[in-house]
């Protein structure tokens, strides 16, 4: 069955998602009231369709393991594989908007599905405006780096 992510979202309030999230996420603990305005802001948005795909998967290195949220649209790499997108940079209307894969729910429940999206989601910081600023500051710095290479001697 397909499902979207602001489908799941507006199953819950955010009483319901905090237990959850400070247990996945302990160190959101002080910034709890910022995390609930975040909550309620989400679910208020409306999302544009999108062809992105969530994706949770736990990954296992040897200091921690961890899960990865990311995103998929069908787009295929030089090697043939479909290619893969953080999406931590995304407005948040654009997340909701985002159809869940199928192997992500058969494998986490709709609470962690929630909390997991939700703290990528608020990586940049509690306000939409902060993803927007950080985008922005990483296009500067990337339009910088570009151009101290156009202006590094090559021979």
């Amino acid at each position: 069955m397909r499902k979207k992510l602001n489908e799941i979202v507006s199953r819950y309030t955010w009483s319901e998602v905090e237990a959850i999230f400070l247990e996945l996420y302990p160190k959101e603990k002080r910034k709890r009231k910022r995390a609930r305005q975040a909550w309620e802001y989400i679910q208020s948005l409306e999302p544009p369709p999108s062809d992105m795909r969530l994706y949770i998967e736990l990954r296992k290195d040897p200091e921690e393991s961890y899960h990865d949220v990311f995103g998929k649209d069908g787009s295929l790499g030089d090697n043939g594989q479909e290619e893969t997108y953080a999406l931590f940079l995304v407005d948040w209307d654009e997340w909701l908007g985002m159809e869940i894969a199928a192997d992500t729910l058969e494998q986490y429940a709709e609470l962690h599905i929630v909390c997991h999206c939700f703290w990528e989601m608020t990586w940049c910081g509690y306000v939409v405006e902060s993803v927007r600023k950080y985008r922005e500051k990483l296009a500067r710095v990337s339009k910088e780096e570009t151009r101290n290479l156009e202006e590094w001697p090559l021979s």
